[in-house]
């Protein structure tokens, strides 16, 4: 088991009655933000959703746990499984000492408030995370949000390379991004988030439009042997003397789409000079005369 599920079991085993989920959500959220788990590189990412911060990692794994029995999930409220739980709380034990106190102190902060205290409290220090035109769930006040203006036209691209597919996709709501263009020719992913199914299923709870363009993609075969800078240079070279010069037409409609929706060519390496889209990113800058930004 993850350390981070062990601190979600951690934070259930204090409470006394199932937790709502969208609380759980904020309290997580806190932890991340405002203990020493900040520090922690592995734990929850989160962007901000319909009633305020969210994680879908943190989502998939508690539906993980309830299917392995670690917790029960009633509805909309969380808690742990009565049956098992002397076996989450064995989980917990395997913490490290400072983390079960962090956790410790932090529920006896918080986890008594009420939803719409927490909430208040939550989006006047992290703004961002407010859902949209409301301080909190109850609709009491107005929020002062800092959502950013639709990015202006320009040829974007992003890696998700060591990143959580919710700290991806805030980067992408920060910039004002509208339209993902997955240019994977093979578009899976061990990495939760990121294949073709569930990153469209994903854009679309968001309100992000996703294409998929495999054709500007580069073949897994033709991937192969690839151990250094050089060795990937080579390989963005053929791309660009063969499946740039025959894609040309596939390139220019994609050009005239990115000239009128704020869209992001995504790949999976995190170093722009060894993935294809920085290729694929000048010949659409060539196309289009937009500026090329490297997310």
């Amino acid at each position: 088991m993850l350390k981070r599920q062990r601190i979600v079991l951690g934070l259930l085993a204090q409470a006394a009655e199932p937790i709502p989920i969208t609380k759980l959500m904020k309290l997580i959220f806190l932890l991340r933000h405002e203990t020493v788990l900040q520090d922690l590189p592995s734990f929850y990412d989160f962007l901000p959703y319909r009633l305020g911060p969210f994680s879908f990692t943190l989502e998939r794994e508690l539906e993980a746990l309830r299917d392995h029995e670690y917790v029960m999930i009633l509805g909309e409220r969380v808690a742990l499984c009565d049956a098992n739980a002397d076996r989450s709380r064995g989980e917990v034990d395997l913490l490290p000492a400072a983390t079960s106190a962090a956790v410790f102190r932090f529920f006896r902060r918080y986890g008594a408030r009420g939803q719409t205290e927490l909430a208040s409290e939550l989006f006047r220090r992290h703004p961002w995370y407010a859902p949209s035109g409301r301080f909190s769930e109850s609709q009491s006040s107005s929020a002062s949000l800092q959502r950013p203006m639709k990015a202006p036209p320009a040829v974007y691209t992003a890696g998700y390379e060591g990143t959580s597919v919710d700290a991806f996709f805030n980067r992408l709501l920060r910039r004002g991004i509208g339209c993902l263009v997955d240019v994977r020719a093979n578009p899976v992913s061990r990495k939760y988030g990121f294949s073709k199914v569930r990153l469209s299923q994903l854009c679309e709870r968001l309100g992000f439009e996703y294409r998929h363009v495999p054709s500007l993609g580069i073949s897994s075969a033709a991937r192969t042997g690839l151990t250094d800078f050089a060795s990937y240079q080579r390989l963005l070279r053929r791309y660009e003397s063969s499946t740039l010069l025959q894609r040309g037409v596939e390139v220019e409609e994609l050009g005239r789409m990115m000239s009128r929706t704020p869209s992001v060519l995504v790949c999976v390496e995190k170093d722009v000079q060894c993935c294809h889209r920085s290729r694929l990113a000048e010949a659409l800058a060539n196309t289009t005369g937009l500026e090329m930004v490297h997310l």
